[in-house]
């Protein structure tokens, strides 16, 4: 735990609190805004966390450069915005990473005169200014942070920065970090800190993994090209590149990625799998590794898997209010089947997670068969598929199945023998999620079909299916009015027959790493199976057939609940065309 937290994050609360009325009064006075329009920004600010400030600017009622000139010339403090104030990772570096998060202070720069320029939201207090000249042999020159985020500005400014050295050689030497000194690189991607190509291979594939936790990327490619090795993360769904390497060192980070995944260094050909851990802080990281030889030399790509992360609690997947009422009304169910379907990448795990530790405390003999076990509950009896010792999906599933389970968990359906196990359990007494590959809700039962599931078997089974998609939601730091092509407006009108939406984009900012969207959410469409959907399946209707009556009877499909979230200012129209798929 932070040693600085408690003392810090209070001060700072109060201190943001105390400037925000005062600056809010000073515009009252000043005719800026009004004493009702005010206290409804309070109100919003304090329930989204935004702030004071950056409500009044966000909702268009403040210009930001009135606020930053009022408040500059009211407190004699140099005002910055955080979400284009540019940072100096030297800086950064000169200030403990607990520190800075503790004290709600960030370094970005320095003053001609020497000094270090240190980014607050209290501006006023000397003693952190004495720790921190104390800490870094520098006087501290206090820049005031407009609004809030400025927490959220120091996590992701720090998770860009290499691990610092500690005082001791044999420290450096076990945790495998030294050498060159942090720098930018020279083109502009800087997502690492450092040049990683000046590193041993050792010390550059820890680098990378670290950085990849820190950013909370999902996977990492390593990929040859005909002059060098790129290095990419898969952030919030996207690959984006983070470092250029030369060949030769690309060649090394595979070795050494191997070695610790227990794979054979001198195949550079052949499909390989393998996996490893990695210890970071005080949790347990877990990596899964594949690598083929392609045109250029050899690929990898490595899929990171934190356990330590908690489980969403279903209000926070994404679900509207009906969606989420039909979902937990097919959870109360005391047998069935209920699927969720999607892609590889859309959030199926969390949802099955999400969904069974609601039913902990009411179900009791919970139990799971998973490739590999992603996230760890205690209450929950999870088994883990390891071939080599005869566990794969269809025997743990029958060794389940003797267990007396009351629900059952299955990480997949991806055979015939899984399959059938499942089934058999959903109609011999008990509730079992699993998740299943297939474009859409309806289609899951076509996909069971082909597996090898007789359609009355599907029909009697499966109780519910929903499919989900993840969209990027826009940057709530840097959003603003944005423009729709003609094209992009025509597809919103033929789903919502509205064409009056505020659409909103992002400008790109530091929150966003100047991408314009910052996390994910899901979008879902649920099928609650009736009696007409039952026969249906199992008479082997189409998909097209099943979708129809679904939506007749009231569901609302992936491609509609996507541009409703583009309605209410989550997401935009280009990102839900761009991961939802289109349905006749």
């Amino acid at each position: 735990a932070c040693p600085y937290s408690r003392a810090g994050e209070g001060m700072t609360s109060r201190t943001t609190a105390s400037l925000d009325d005062r600056i809010g009064q000073n515009l009252v006075d000043a005719g800026v805004v009004t004493a009702n329009r005010l206290a409804a920004a309070k109100e919003t600010g304090e329930q989204t966390g935004a702030g004071l400030l950056d409500t009044l600017v966000l909702d268009g009622h403040v210009p930001r450069d009135t606020i930053i000139e009022m408040l500059s010339s009211q407190l004699r403090v140099p005002v910055v915005d955080l979400k284009t104030v540019r940072v100096d990772p030297q800086a950064v570096e000169t200030l403990p990473e607990e520190f800075a998060r503790g004290k709600g202070v960030l370094p970005v720069g320095f003053e001609p005169n020497g000094a270090i320029r240190i980014v607050t939201t209290s501006p006023n207090d000397f003693q952190i200014a004495s720790e921190i000249a104390t800490l870094t042999g520098r006087q501290a020159q206090f820049v005031l942070a407009l609004g809030g985020g400025l927490g959220e500005l120091i996590e992701r400014t720090y998770a860009s920065l290499p691990p610092r050295r500690t005082d001791t050689a044999d420290q450096s030497e076990r945790d495998g970090w030294r050498g060159a000194p942090a720098a930018a690189r020279p083109d502009g991607h800087g997502i690492l800190g450092q040049d990683v190509s000046q590193l041993p291979a050792v010390q550059a594939v820890e680098m990378v993994t670290l950085q990849a936790i820190k950013r909370n990327a999902s996977d990492v490619h390593f990929v040859p090209a005909s002059d060098m090795g790129r290095i990419f993360f898969r952030l919030d769904g996207v690959l984006q590149e983070v470092a250029d390497v030369p060949l030769t060192l690309h060649e090394s980070m595979l070795a050494r990625v191997k070695v610790l995944a227990d794979m054979d260094i001198s195949e550079t050909r052949r499909p390989q799998d393998g996996s490893f851990n990695f210890q970071f802080s005080e949790k347990t990281v877990d990596f899964r590794v594949s690598s083929i030889g392609i045109t250029w030399g050899e690929m990898m790509a490595v899929r990171i898997l934190d356990r330590s992360g908690g489980i969403l609690k279903m209000e926070h997947l994404g679900l509207d209010a009906s969606a989420m009422a039909t979902w937990r009304q097919l959870l109360a169910l005391p047998f069935g089947m209920l699927l969720v379907s999607g892609p590889t990448g859309s959030g199926k795990t969390t949802t099955l997670y999400s969904s069974v530790t609601e039913l902990i405390h009411d179900r009791g003999n919970i139990l799971t068969i998973e490739d590999p076990i992603e996230y760890r509950v205690e209450d929950l009896h999870q088994i883990e598929v390891n071939r080599q010792a005869g566990i794969d999906f269809p025997s743990g599933l029958k060794a389940i199945m003797r267990l007396d389970p009351d629900v059952i968990l299955v990480g997949e359906i991806r055979d015939v023998e899984t399959a059938k196990t499942a089934v058999d359990a959903a109609l011999t007494g008990q509730l079992v999620l699993a998740s299943i590959h297939s474009n859409d809700a309806a289609s899951a039962f076509i996909r069971l079909s082909d597996i090898g599931i007789e359609p009355y078997l599907a029909a009697t089974a499966v109780a519910g299916v929903a499919a989900q998609r993840l969209v990027r939601k826009v940057c709530f730091h840097c959003k603003a009015p944005g423009e729709v092509t003609s094209l992009e407006r025509q597809a919103y009108f033929s789903e919502m027959g509205d064409d009056d939406a505020a659409f909103v984009s992002g400008r790109g900012c530091n929150f966003c790493g100047f991408t314009g969207f910052l996390g994910r959410t899901g979008v879902f469409e649920i099928i609650p199976v009736s009696e007409k959907t039952r026969k249906l399946v199992a008479s082997g209707a189409s998909g097209h057939d099943i979708r129809r009556q679904a939506i007749a009877e009231g569901m609302s499909p992936l491609r509609r609940t996507g541009m409703t979230k583009v309605k209410g200012e989550v997401t935009t129209v280009n990102e839900v065309l761009s991961r939802v798929f289109f349905f006749e």
